[in-house]
């Protein structure tokens, strides 16, 4: 297999359909000042197989740089599992001639497309990678929301909806995303969790991805809950963000939330709602994980991966 760098014309022009709007090269743009180099690959054994773009900072290549998670882009599809192995030598050989000393990989939550990620972490082990994070990935599949949805959700998250609801809270679609951003940051403050994109980054990202916002309001028009949502790939979105304010915690508007984008992307069609891994370098927020699955969610592996030179 032999592996080439292009140049990010070159790379958009072969990469017609990207793994995922992470694995474009807009999106690899947008986020260039984070790292040193940026560098597209692709991978070619008489057919041009796959592309793979990812950062160099301090000489580790990092896969993504700055996302959740990266993957090979199918240029050919049908590829053999030597494939991915192959590909995987003749990056390992390019990092070795080029003074990169670590390889990070960050891969998607396997439901993204099971055969796919599986033979690329599978490649990964074969060749050497050991296993840096196992965290735990939770997604609703869509077709389990129905009639009968509310009757199959945990008691506690039932209750909590009806609650939500005889207060008369209002769900909506809006344009205010500094409102909805306000609202983030109030909760990732409140709780003490980390909080990585800015309102400049939320806005700018959102002229590549695809963004839904929503909010969630009291019957005096307080903004009590909101979340960003991305279209990351066909059928898939994904909860970048939600939230509510300290002082809304009392109405329960995460259930009312939760149920009100279920019902709204099941109208749109889409099949999975992705809500993120609820677990940081490999340990649970038990609390969170909890919570997820309340509300139906599955949980899945999303594994990163680390080799040495």
């Amino acid at each position: 297999m032999e592996i080439k760098t292009v140049n990010k014309e070159d790379y958009t022009k072969l990469i017609i359909n990207p793994f995922s709007k992470f694995d474009t090269a807009e999106f690899i743009e947008l986020n260039k000042t984070k790292v040193e180099n940026i560098v597209y690959f692709i991978f070619n054994n008489g057919k041009n197989r796959f592309g793979l773009a990812g950062g160099i900072k301090d000489k580790t290549l990092k896969f993504p740089f700055s996302a959740t998670f990266c993957n090979l882009s199918e240029i050919t599809h049908g590829n053999r599992i030597d494939y991915y192995t192959e590909s995987i030598e003749a990056l390992i050989n390019w990092s070795k001639n080029n003074n990169i000393s670590e390889i990070l990989f960050n891969t998607p939550p396997i439901f993204y497309d099971i055969p796919h990620i599986t033979k690329l972490q599978n490649a990964l082990i074969n060749c050497g990678f050991k296993i840096l994070d196992y965290d735990v990935n939770f997604e609703f599949y869509l077709d389990n929301f129905d009639e009968n949805y509310l009757n199959n959700i945990h008691r506690n998250a039932r209750k909590n909806y009806n609650h939500a609801v005889k207060n008369n809270l209002y769900f909506e679609k809006t344009e205010d995303i500094k409102t909805v951003y306000n609202i983030i940051k109030c909760n990732r403050e409140f709780k003490g969790y980390p909080l990585w994109m800015s309102l400049d980054d939320v806005i700018n990202t959102s002229k590549i991805i695809k963004s839904d916002y929503f909010l969630v309001s009291s019957t005096s028009n307080e903004a009590l809950a909101s979340a960003v949502v991305h279209h990351i790939k066909e059928n898939i979105v994904r909860v970048v963000y939600w939230g509510n304010t300290p002082e809304g915690e009392s109405y329960r508007p995460i259930n009312f939330l939760s149920y009100n984008l279920f019902k709204y992307y099941k109208a749109m069609g889409i099949k999975i709602v992705d809500i993120g891994t609820s677990t940081l370098n490999s340990i649970p927020n038990s609390g969170l994980c909890d919570f997820k699955e309340s509300i139906g969610c599955n949980a899945s592996p999303k594994l990163s991966f680390r080799k040495d030179l």
